[in-house]
């Protein structure tokens, strides 16, 4: 069987890098149901909704996760610390590099939704080249990154999180 992970509007303590930490795991899992995706696995009925379902994350929930780094954090941490400065310009230069591989995984996925018994021959390699470029991506962010989000003024946090969760109404 082959179903798309469900998505929570909030993380248990909401905070903003328990919330980015529960984005990063969807990530991983719908890159992981992409790769699914490329394997004949599942009934139409099963293989169309979860590839909706990936559609669906990467072009709408993983913008504003991006958006909530560069838009909410980097302005907020940039200048502090060198080490962080690298890591954010790196991190920025990632989302826009993504957005190739991202298109090729998201096409695959929309051949899926119309004709669920396709499997697009490019999908697996398309999903495991998009891991490997999120595992990274994401290793960077939680070592380099999350540190300083945490060590932010409670209050800069609280306006950070409040920012996430007005782009999500």
């Amino acid at each position: 069987m082959i179903r798309a992970p469900g998505l929570s509007a909030r993380p248990p303590d909401d905070t903003v890098v328990a919330a980015l930490l529960a984005c990063h795991e969807r990530i991983h899992r719908f890159t992981a149901l992409a790769a699914r995706l490329g394997t004949p696995d599942g009934t139409a009925a099963e293989r169309a909704e979860a590839a909706a379902g990936v559609v669906r994350y990467f072009t709408v929930a993983l913008p504003l996760h991006a958006a909530d780094e560069d838009a909410s954090l980097a302005p907020r941490l940039a200048g502090g610390d060198p080490a962080v400065d690298a890591a954010l310009a790196q991190m920025t230069a990632e989302h826009v590099a993504h957005a190739a591989p991202l298109a090729r995984v998201v096409d695959a996925a929309r051949t899926i939704v119309a004709a669920p018994a396709t499997v697009p021959p490019d999908l697996a390699a398309a999903a495991a080249a998009l891991a490997a470029l999120f595992t990274a991506h994401l290793a960077l962010e939680e070592r380099a990154i999350f540190p300083a989000i945490a060590a932010l003024p409670a209050e800069v946090q609280a306006t950070i999180r409040a920012e996430m969760l007005a782009r999500r109404r």
